[in-house]
């Protein structure tokens, strides 16, 4: 799958948004001009490597969470439900919040065949 720029653009916009960031502000942080920032978020311009990885550290986001219309096995709903969650956190708060999925993920799949037995009592 190519990678779609209009929906990159939007899902910027949309988390910049979110943010209370205006363009001209997202510019100022990532130094390139308002114009240019309204060009990406447009579809119109597509952000170099370095550029996309400037606008997600300035959003506070992950670059994949930028792409994810784009990813293959990337499902959308679990990123806009993250998103929600994650959105007001600190960094420390967000560290916290994965290393308690991950613990739980780690139990499921330990204790999985748990889940397989008819009775459990």
């Amino acid at each position: 799958m190519a990678l779609n720029y209009i929906l990159l653009g939007k899902r910027i916009q949309t988390i910049r948004k979110k943010k209370g960031l205006s363009q001209a502000k997202l510019s100022e942080i990532i130094d390139k001009t308002p114009t240019y920032v309204s060009y990406i978020e447009s579809g119109i311009k597509s952000p170099s490597l370095d550029t996309l990885i400037l606008i997600a550290n300035a959003l506070g986001v992950t670059t994949d969470m930028l792409l994810a219309e784009s990813l293959n096995d990337y499902l959308v709903v679990d990123i806009k439900e993250y998103d929600a969650l994650f959105h007001d956190c600190s960094p420390y708060e967000r560290r916290v919040m994965i290393e308690c999925a991950s613990s739980v993920k780690r139990a499921m799949r330990e204790y999985h065949f748990l889940s397989k037995r008819k009775n459990s009592r």
